[in-house]
C-alpha cells in the first residue's frame, strides 16, 4: 500500500520506522533538521506537503491544533488516518467536510518529544482505537494497525473520549500534582515518586491540547479526582482509619 505520513514527532516518526520496508512510504515533516535525520536514515522524505497526496492512505501524526487547521483547510480527496488522542472535534470537521476520514489514536507513546521519541516498537500489543464517520470497518486502515503491531478496536468517538480523558488525559493533571507536592524534596525520593510522576514530563504542548480539545471529560473526571481526594482528607483528618481501609480496599479490588 502507498503510504504517506504527515508529521514526523514522537508518534509520526515511530509510524514510519515501523511501517518502513513493509509499505510504500512517503514522509513530510515541517522541521528541517527531522527531515534531514530521515534521510540519513534512508527514508523516502518529500520536501513539499502536497507531494504527500498521491497515495492510498494520509496519515495524519500533527499536532492538535495543526490537525485541525488541516482538515478545515485541506482539499485532499484520499482517505485519512489521524492519531490524535482526542477524537470528537476532528471527526466533527471530517463529517462536515465530507472527508474520507478514519480517527485512529495509538494508546502507546512515551514522554520524550519529537525524534527523541522515536521508538517502532512503541506500538507492540498496544491498542489502537479507531472511529468511523460512517459506522462501517476499514480493512485497509486495520491492515496498516495490525502491521504497527498493535490490536485494532473500532468505538464510538465520543465513548474514546470518555475513556482516555479517565485513563490518560487527567492522569498527566494527577503526575503533575504528585510533582508540585514533591518537588522540593526530589532528592530523597524512590521508585514510587518516580513512577507517579513520570506522566509530568511528557510534551507540555501535546498535554495542553489533549486537555483543549477534551475539557468536557477532563473536567468531569477531574471533579472526580478531587472528590475523591477531599473524602480521605476526611477520612484521615478524623482518624477514620477503618474507613480508610474499607476505602482502598473497594478502590483496589
Amino acid at each position: 500500500m502507498r503510504i504517506s505520513i504527515l508529521g514526523a514527532g514522537c508518534i509520526g516518526g515511530s509510524i514510519v520506522f515501523k511501517l518502513n520496508g513493509k509499505h510504500q512510504l512517503k514522509v513530510f515533516d515541517n522541521d528541517e533538521e527531522t527531515r534531514k535525520v530521515l534521510l540519513e536514515r534512508g527514508l523516502n522524505v518529500v520536501f513539499n506537503q502536497r507531494d504527500l497526496y498521491d497515495t492510498d492512505l494520509l496519515i495524519l501524526a500533527l499536532p492538535m491544533r495543526e490537525e485541525e487547521r488541516f482538515l478545515n483547510e485541506t482539499d485532499f480527496e484520499g482517505k485519512i488516518l489521524d492519531v490524535a488522542s482526542v477524537k470528537s472535534p476532528f471527526m466533527e470537521i471530517a463529517k462536515k467536510r465530507r472527508l474520507r476520514f478514519v480517527g485512529g489514536h495509538p494508546m502507546a507513546g512515551n514522554e520524550r518529544k519529537g525524534k527523541e521519541g522515536w521508538d517502532p516498537e512503541m506500538f507492540e500489543g498496544k491498542i489502537f482505537f479507531l472511529c468511523s464517520l460512517d459506522g462501517l470497518k476499514d480493512e485497509e486502515v486495520e491492515t496498516v494497525v495490525k502491521d504497527l503491531g498493535a490490536k485494532p478496536v473500532w468505538i464510538d468517538h465520543n465513548m474514546h473520549d470518555e475513556i482516555v480523558a479517565a485513563v490518560s488525559h487527567v492522569q498527566y493533571l494527577i503526575s503533575l500534582t504528585a510533582k508540585y507536592i514533591g518537588k522540593n524534596h526530589e532528592r530523597f525520593a524512590g521508585p514510587g515518586y518516580r513512577s507517579n510522576t513520570r506522566l509530568s514530563k511528557q510534551n507540555m504542548e501535546m498535554a495542553l491540547d489533549m486537555i483543549r480539545y477534551n475539557k468536557r471529560n477532563v473536567l468531569k473526571y477531574l471533579e472526580g479526582a478531587r472528590n475523591f481526594l477531599s473524602s480521605l482528607y476526611t477520612l484521615v483528618k478524623n482518624e477514620e482509619f477503618e474507613y480508610l481501609e474499607r476505602t482502598i480496599r473497594e478502590v483496589t479490588s
